[in-house]
């Protein structure tokens, strides 16, 4: 039976009255009557009595009523509920992001989304560039923000480009080069360095290497940490100095400083990266609301 038929059912059964219910409907008054006729062969059941003074529901009819109301309600709200979801206004949705992306304006943006947002249940989870791309390949999240550089082959997925971040050195406010305004990249020769997890960021990871020692820079890597708040941990206990984001001094911690880095290093750019052909009104409207809040 068609949503259509019980909302006819209903208008008589309200109405009491074949051509009130037919003007109600405007439609006219033979093809109800039609109607009500083939739901009642559809059902096996007289729902209405029916004489030239009144019109009347049968105890059938009665019993109908209150779920073909239900019926209509829920199909109605099924509709609002699809429409919503097709528009990018409800919905769930889940985003992995690597850590340089917690910014002031990524937090600022995540908040304007969330309250012009109400009926979008949106999940954040902090992950590394190869587990995100796992995650979206596998379909446990459905956008990501991760490090991408041309030597990615990410050929299966689309992407579009969020904000482009440079290195910063990190080091204890005691150590000597945080006297300089900027450290000479060649200063790092030696160093006592802290390094994150090459199978977080390979790419990353390698295009770093590549030019510290293309600038003669051999890093003594001292420490491998996995998180980036362990990195500033052992950085500010004087263990070594770290290449970090320049989002990370945003996040001030006691005895550590930020120092510009003369030199060429990579530039750190962020993209947001969705399955091919998945971009959904909902992701575009969190992409739109994030970018809305970068720095120009």
């Amino acid at each position: 039976m068609r949503f259509r038929k019980l909302n006819y059912f209903i208008t008589v059964a309200e109405e009491l009255h074949f051509g009130r219910a037919a003007a109600r409907l405007h439609i006219a008054q033979p093809p109800l009557s039609q109607q009500i006729k083939a739901i009642e062969d559809e059902i096996g059941a007289v729902l209405f009595e029916r004489s030239s003074q009144k019109v009347s529901l049968t105890p059938a009819g009665e019993a109908l009523l209150p779920q073909a109301r239900a019926l209509l309600q829920d199909w109605e709200k099924i509709q609002e509920q699809v429409r919503s979801i097709a528009n990018g206004t409800s919905g769930n949705l889940s985003l992995g992001f690597v850590w340089a992306a917690g910014t002031p304006h990524f937090s600022k943006g995540i908040a304007q989304f969330k309250q012009d947002n109400h009926g979008v249940t949106l999940n954040l989870e902090e992950m590394t560039t190869t587990h995100a791309l796992d995650a979206l390949r596998t379909k446990k999240i459905d956008l990501a923000m991760i490090f991408l550089n041309p030597l990615m082959d990410i050929t299966d997925l689309e992407h579009q480009d969020y904000e482009t971040q440079k290195h910063l050195l990190a080091l204890p406010e005691n150590h000597p080069l945080a006297q300089k305004e900027s450290v000479p990249l060649s200063d790092l020769h030696q160093l006592p360095f802290i390094s994150f997890v090459r199978q977080a960021h390979p790419s990353l990871y390698d295009q770093i290497m590549h030019h510290l020692h293309a600038a003669g820079v051999e890093p003594n890597i001292v420490q491998i940490a996995r998180l980036t708040q362990t990195t500033r941990t052992l950085v500010a206990a004087g263990v070594g100095v770290a290449l970090v984001p320049e989002s990370t001094q945003f996040d001030r911690r006691e005895g550590l400083t930020y120092r510009p880095i003369d030199g060429v290093l990579p530039e750190l750019d962020i993209h947001f990266v969705w399955r091919k052909n998945g971009l959904t009104p909902l992701m575009e409207r969190l992409i739109a609301h994030l970018q809305e809040q970068v720095p120009r």
